[in-house]
């Protein structure tokens, strides 16, 4: 199918995207032994989340603005896949795009770093943690409110560096991005699962292409895997509902058990952190969809129409209920 065919892939600049790019690559040329390295050319698109690189995301637009420009080249036709980190990828994308494949996911955790401190429990009353998620900053303030939460934009490697140059004691990054680069040394500490829930599609690479190019959703299918996409779509119905966006602090993560049930957990929280309201659920795994919405409908009965409305940006989710 790929034979003497050229595939355009689009992605970000980052060294952490351009490693997911060539892991991808690497994915289909093993899948298709026929197919030569120089048939497969990465394109680097600019994106406004890579341009404005000390402006707050919330305030600018949220994580679509890591997407925003690679999903107008496939509309354009100049590229024919693109590929993202999937928690940057909003639940509401232009219809005439659709995420075709999804590489089996690594590490979902959150990762501790600190040149000061061994855990984060041991970091002194105080101290400084670095983070660039809303998610993150709710979720640290709940377990220790000791400890000042700052912002920090910046790729992977400029965020250690500002650590190791003292303008933070510590800073908390996802573990999949750290491990693809070589940073797993750094870690002092992975945050269990049930402590940071980490965001939905965390650990997740996802590619994009066209609704209209059968073609090359054939190719992706052989890369695509099952299980992946079945965490994803729980996830990510889950964060449709509750309007998951950049500037809401929500986490959800799902698991496929022992015996092979989807489990999926969740939570909302306030953004000082002093309020959380969880849910978890656990069904059959071909009812990923319906699992994430009542996990997200029982969240949202837990919390409140006056939570949402006053601690988050979902207003439209209540009013659309209430039609």
């Amino acid at each position: 199918m790929l034979r003497n065919k050229k595939i355009i892939i689009g992605t970000r600049g980052s060294r952490l995207s351009l490693a997911q790019t060539e892991h991808f690559r690497d994915e289909l040329l093993l899948a298709y032994p026929e197919v030569k390295a120089d048939q497969l050319i990465i394109k680097i698109i600019k994106t406004s989340g890579d341009k404005f690189k000390t402006e707050n995301l919330g305030m600018m637009g949220g994580k679509g603005l890591f997407v925003k420009e690679l999903e107008e080249c496939l509309l354009e036709k100049s590229i024919d896949v693109a590929v993202h980190s999937l928690k940057d990828v909003p639940t509401f994308s232009p219809k005439k795009l659709s995420l075709a494949c999804y590489l089996k996911r690594t590490d979902e955790r959150d990762a501790f770093l600190s040149p000061i401190a061994s855990s984060f429990a041991n970091l002194k009353p105080g101290s400084t943690v670095g983070t660039s998620s809303v998610r993150r900053f709710s979720q640290l303030k709940r377990l220790r409110s000791d400890l000042k939460i700052i912002p920090i934009r910046g790729n992977i490697d400029t965020r250690i560096n500002k650590m190791k140059e003292g303008i933070y004691d510590s800073i908390v990054l996802a573990a999949s991005g750290l491990k693809r680069l070589g940073f797993h040394s750094e870690v002092k500490q992975y945050f269990e699962k049930d402590v940071i829930i980490p965001s939905a599609g965390q650990g997740i690479i996802t590619v994009q292409c066209r609704d209209e190019d059968l073609e090359i959703k054939e190719i992706l299918k052989v890369v695509n895997d099952k299980e992946t996409k079945i965490l994803a779509e729980a996830e990510r119905s889950l964060l449709e509902v509750l309007n998951g966006a950049c500037d809401t602090p929500v986490g959800a993560n799902a698991i496929i058990n022992d015996e092979g049930e989807l489990f999926l957990q969740a939570e909302l929280l306030s953004l000082d952190g002093t309020k959380s309201f969880r849910a978890h659920k656990t069904g059959i795994a071909e009812k990923a969809k319906s699992i994430g919405i009542d996990v997200a409908e029982e969240i949202l009965s837990k919390a409140g129409d006056d939570f949402i409305i006053s601690e988050t940006k979902l207003a439209h989710t209540i009013y659309k209920k209430s039609e």
